[in-house]
């Protein structure tokens, strides 16, 4: 999309982009020291070459292979430390959970984010969380359940027998279409081609600037020219939305809550709803929707695990919609998400900058370095997993027939695909259910097969996407 709505004035975009970028809610220190011993690691010019690029995944594998249980190189100037072992990566970021924040990629992603709970720091991200905290009762989300089985079964009378569909593209449509519902309480129908394309251009940008951090905004170049028109495009759309809400008062979603919520006084104004929104449907949307892309072409090139499913949707739900109240009968509904998760995860990595020294394995790592922890690196390690690299959903399932993240019996921290501590992912039951609900929904009449020619390769952005699609034949059931 090059056309522009007459009132978008990219220079206001990207001065406010700049401004989201820059600003800090804390001090944001530099590690300068050459008085302390790095542990080894790869040369600097190839953490570069690696991070950049679209095997970014695999070179961090390969990092979790070579070095134990961490890794010092550089990113420029800044000295980085990549954690492989589980037991540093739960002492960094549950131990000393406190003393970090958010890294150099998530800084550059305040371009698109704001200041929402993603990427806020300190005191501000707290209280936010407060606020924000009711969106996410069980309750609520029960509520929601009902508008995500609802759509989702719309979506498969869609479907048709024999047709060819490209699976990212549809699960983020179907995505979208219950962010648009739960969190906006709006038919995004009008608008869904819009914010898809306008998110689109964003995510397949978003790759290798990850690791550029802030300076990427700077560069003139046609990926951040049409970056600051995506941006534009949403931010209409979201105050569009804000303004009608304000208006009509509580009408039981994620924005009306926004909009309602208060603590002491204090309430948020239309800048953070702004940048809260945004945060939910980048995390709401993207995330669940690479999920379920993921999850169907696994269950496509193992057919006895997709059978497995199907035996279980036919006796717990015998033709009938799934509920809320249902997910604890679907034990392999949810391992079968889960092991795509693991193979799979949205989130691929997570970084974090120390606010203080800190002891580590026996290293000091000082204040003002970055970390990183791969998803990716750590969920396919065969050192933690058994059979790391196959697709085995039966893993997650407890001698007693149950679903639980604990059954595969790794060590504590080769499991975090929602993050750790006061930082991890508030919508983590959201995503559960939706994932759930939607497999559920959708694997009761269907059984979509991967069209055969396409080379299916992860693309690290935002989220772990793909680079061509999944093309996908349409079969029922």
């Amino acid at each position: 999309m090059t056309t522009l709505e007459p009132d978008i004035d990219l220079r206001a975009a990207a001065r406010a982009a700049q401004a989201r970028v820059a600003h800090s809610d804390v001090a944001v220190p530099r590690d300068r020291r050459r008085d302390v011993s790095r542990p080894p690691g790869p040369r600097p010019l190839a953490t570069l070459r690696g991070l950049t690029s679209v095997s970014a995944p695999e070179f961090l594998a390969s990092i979790e292979r070579d070095y134990q249980p961490m890794a010092h190189t550089r990113l420029g100037r800044e000295h980085a430390y990549i954690l492989t072992a589980p037991s540093a990566i739960v002492d960094v970021f549950i131990g000393h959970g406190r003393q970090t924040m958010k890294g150099r990629g998530l800084q550059g992603a305040k371009a698109i984010l704001g200041n929402g709970l993603l990427t806020s720091e300190g005191d501000v991200h707290l209280r936010n969380r407060r606020l924000v905290q009711p969106a996410f009762h069980r309750d609520r989300i029960a509520g929601y359940s009902k508008d995500m089985v609802r759509l989702a079964q719309i979506h498969a009378d869609g479907w048709r027998e024999g047709a060819e569909v490209d699976m990212q593209a549809d699960m983020s449509a179907l995505t979208l279409a219950i962010v648009g519902t739960t969190l906006f309480g709006a038919d995004l129908t009008g608008e869904a081609r819009e914010i898809g394309e306008s998110l689109e251009d964003l995510l397949q940008g978003m790759g290798s600037r990850l690791f550029l951090g802030p300076a990427a905004l700077r560069i003139p170049t046609p990926a951040r020219q049409r970056g600051l028109e995506a941006i534009s495009r949403i931010d209409l759309i979201v105050q569009r939305m804000i303004d009608d809400h304000r208006a009509a008062g509580d009408t039981g979603d994620m924005l009306s809550m926004l909009i309602a919520a208060e603590e002491e006084g204090d309430v948020f104004d239309d800048a953070q709803v702004r940048d809260e929104a945004m945060t939910l449907v980048l995390a709401g949307h993207e995330t669940t929707a690479m999920t379920l892309t993921w999850t169907w072409l696994l269950q496509s090139r193992n057919p006895a695990a997709a059978e497995w499913l199907h035996e279980e949707l036919d006796d717990v739900l015998a033709g009938r919609t799934p509920t809320m109240t249902d997910m604890a009968s679907l034990p392999r509904t949810r391992a079968i998400v889960a092991e795509a998760i693991r193979l799979y995860p949205p989130a691929w990595i997570q970084g974090r900058r120390l606010l203080d020294d800190i002891e580590v394995d026996g290293w000091t790592m000082p204040a003002g370095a970055l970390v990183l922890a791969s998803q990716y690196a750590l969920h396919r390690s065969p050192r933690w997993w058994t059979s790391a690299q196959s697709f085995r959903p039966q893993r997650w399932i407890t001698p007693e027939g149950t679903f639980s993240e604990d059954a595969p019996g790794q060590p504590r921290g080769a499991w975090f695909p929602f993050g750790w501590g006061n930082r991890r992912c508030i919508g983590e039951q959201f995503a559960w259910t939706e994932a759930t609900l939607v497999l559920a929904t959708l694997a009761q009449q269907w059984r979509p097969e991967f069209v055969p020619g396409t080379v299916v390769t992860p693309r690290p952005a935002v989220t772990l996407r793909t680079r061509n699609g999944v093309p996908m034949r349409l079969v029922r059931r």
